[in-house]
């Protein structure tokens, strides 16, 4: 192997291609990134028999190969070299030498033979806008668990219907939802467990959804691969896979009629959180006094201390006290893309509904209240 790439974008591929490399591997090549150089384009790639992450950006290769290479050093590495200067590698003996300006680094190889065969990309079920899904992805993974011991739990339920797609997710105690119109491609081939879908749901792992969102913010248009084994997102020279989860999420039917409808400035309301959560334990609850054209943020305790803050808020229907988890309140709110937030409540022990006004048909957070001793 021998090539010249511009250092930046040789950077940015490595660090897409991290990704799916495990932070602490179970066999030592799952450490590497692998490198292909052939047809003037260099592919690194990460993999850990759970997902995959591909980059290809163009060069100029003189001679093709392929190699593995310890991916964190090689990383952090041409994430060192300056930006405006061009980098060159090449297959010396067993060792990848790096050159770029003044510096000169000679890093050893893996055995490339012990490193698993990459999950071949199928097909694409559709296209989608990859900025709109990124915001999707991301709003809705937030609520996934992180408890491996519920890997249903842990995911993002993709739902494909023949003009939009749902994504949803939940820990048992909130439940994000989100709505993105796509294309299917109704042409698509394939059999049994390859075949892409354009129908139907499947669970895909929250963290590969989070991963890819980051890339996804700045593309027109995005690939969507789902099949009954396998998930996979592409947008031009960057690819992402995982594994399907088998199962599905709880079902619970969102309210349609509220006994009380409350819009705020989400900005002020999330600081008014901010304001008294520092007393607050992690078992302790945030209790928000309804009424009156305010709210009233209320925490604490005699012995910890007691604080209260109030934003000004429109309230149609009946005044309530309701009480919830603080950090799940606060990162519900995060999701919300507007100034405004409307939470919808059927009184105070059951699931409130929150969205940016007018919104709800884009997306939408229910939370579990936390009931009040007394």
């Amino acid at each position: 192997m021998k090539l010249v790439i511009d250092t930046e974008k040789l950077a940015d591929a490595a660090q897409w291609a991290m990704r799916a490399v495990p932070t602490v591997p179970s066999r030592p090549f799952l450490a590497g990134l692998r490198l292909e150089a052939a047809d003037n384009t260099l592919t690194l790639s990460g993999f850990d028999y759970y997902r995959s992450a591909r980059a290809s950006e163009e060069c100029e290769v003189s001679e093709p190969g392929t190699l593995l290479v310890p991916g964190r050093v090689l990383t952090d590495i041409v994430r060192s070299f300056p930006k405006t200067k061009q980098t060159l590698l090449a297959l010396d003996g067993n060792d990848l030498a790096l050159s770029c300006g003044t510096a000169h680094i000679m890093l050893p190889t893996l055995p490339l033979d012990d490193y698993p065969t990459l999950p071949a990309l199928p097909a694409a079920s559709g296209t989608v806008d990859g900025a709109t899904l990124a915001a999707a992805g991301a709003r809705v993974a937030a609520a996934a668990s992180t408890d491996d011991t519920l890997p249903v739990l842990t995911t993002v339920q993709f739902t494909l219907n023949d003009n939009d797609m749902t994504l949803s997710s939940t820990d048992r105690y909130r439940f994000h939802v989100a709505d993105l119109p796509w294309t299917p491609n109704k042409t698509t081939k394939g059999r049994g467990r390859t075949k892409p879908l354009t129908a139907g749901s499947a669970l895909v792992p929250a963290d590969v959804v989070t991963d890819a969102a980051r890339v996804l913010a700045d593309a027109d248009t995005a690939e969507i691969t789902i099949t009954e084994s396998q998930f996979a997102l592409s947008v031009p020279g960057r690819w992402a896979t995982g594994g399907i989860i088998e199962g599905a999420l709880p079902k619970y039917p969102f309210p349609t009629e509220f006994e009380s409808v409350v819009t705020t400035g989400t900005e002020a309301l999330t600081d008014a959180l901010k304001h008294v959560t520092p007393l607050l334990d992690k078992t302790d609850p945030i209790v928000l006094d309804i009424a009156d054209g305010q709210i009233t943020v209320r925490a604490g305790t005699d012995d910890k201390g007691r604080g209260r803050d109030q934003v000004d808020a429109e309230i149609d229907g009946e005044p309530l006290t309701v009480a919830f988890n603080p950090g799940l309140l606060a990162k519900t709110l995060q999701q919300i893309d507007g100034p405004a937030v409307q939470m919808n409540f059927n009184g105070q022990h059951k699931p409130a509904l929150m969205h940016a006004p007018e919104q709800a048909g884009i997306f939408r957070g229910l939370l579990m209240p936390i009931r009040l001793n007394g």
